[in-house]
């Protein structure tokens, strides 16, 4: 079955169970680092908007031997479960007063979404850019949130300069910094984001190559999009002093870096090496932050291209 019949079975399986009362809809939803993914909303007639379960990886698994019918049951209990989500009120969404403390950034790879990036405020930085968002709403379901673009420039008649402000201050406050050095907690973040294409081998000889120890995971509290905690304030700048010594930046995903404090042992070389290796082989496309490695120097008190360091600036 090809995945364009697939999604057409799916959506008349999902109907004739649900009946007419139930509206159902497949629409593109972009993604991070140019991945459109295929999401089904389904809808109950004269309710809200629905969560959106997206058919990408249930038709791999399909592929992979998971019957039909199982798959169908499968996203039908998936909307069961979420179908008491209550939603917040979307009137807000015109009235930036009410907004100005949701708005959140985080980073994302520049060259890899230059058609988001066009219809989106950012800032770049370094081989990144920093992008905004709306923190809505969270509960036991999940939380909700809403890319800002430049129409919501428009309507709110706000700046780029006020949302970099706003989410300066909001971004610590919603989602505060999380920075853990135990191998277990790197093992659990890893299981969370890489779902079934963790490997447990992978990530134990990862954590023993000796060129990576001792190693820190920086995240924020909701470990979603996380990466961005080097951005927060004196985040960055506090540990190195504790430490007393630069930090070297690994970006594992969107989700969170890792750090290392810097040794005259390590190999900038090899440290991109691996990133980009990891990248390819284990975290998935949507996931993915950068290939490059970074440096923070606390004489300069920045984060810079590990590879541009000038040699003064690797004794603190």
């Amino acid at each position: 079955m090809v995945y364009e019949t697939f999604q057409t079975k799916v959506t008349d399986a999902l109907q004739s169970q649900l009946g007419e009362h139930y509206k159902l809809m497949l629409h593109k939803v972009p993604k991070n680092n140019g991945m459109v993914l295929d999401g089904l909303s389904i809808m109950k007639k004269n309710n809200g908007p629905s969560p959106t379960i997206y058919l990408n990886s249930y038709y791999e698994r399909y592929l992979e031997g998971i019957p039909f019918a199982s798959i169908v049951k499968e996203i039908l209990q998936i909307y069961e479960e979420n179908s008491s989500f209550v939603y917040p009120d979307f009137s807000i969404l015109n009235d930036f007063s009410l907004l100005k403390e949701k708005v959140v950034y985080k980073l994302i790879h520049t060259a890899s979404n230059e058609d988001l990036l066009s219809d989106m405020p950012h800032i770049a930085y370094l081989d990144l850019s920093i992008v905004f968002y709306l923190f809505l709403e969270k509960n036991e379901y999940g939380q909700m949130t809403a890319l800002i673009h430049n129409d919501h420039m428009k309507t709110w008649n706000t700046s780029l300069e006020e949302l970099y402000h706003l989410a300066s201050v909001n971004t610590p406050r919603l989602l505060p910094p999380e920075l853990k050095s135990m191998s277990e907690v790197m093992k659990s973040i890893a299981k969370e984001h890489l779902g079934r294409d963790y490997r447990e081998e992978f990530i134990d000889d990862l954590l023993s190559a000796p060129v990576v120890s001792p190693l820190y995971v920086l995240t924020n509290s909701s470990g979603i999009c996380g990466a961005c905690a080097i951005l927060y304030p004196d985040k960055l700048k506090n540990f190195a002093d504790l430490l007393e010594k630069d930090l070297v930046i690994l970006p594992s995903s969107i989700h969170e870096v890792l750090l290392i404090p810097y040794e005259d042992k390590l190999s900038f070389d090899q440290l991109t090496e691996m990133v980009s290796h990891i990248n390819r082989a284990e975290v998935p496309v949507e996931d993915r932050l950068s290939d490059q490695v970074y440096y923070y120097s606390r004489t300069l008190g920045s984060v810079t291209f590990a590879g541009t360091v000038s040699p003064s600036h690797l004794a603190s």
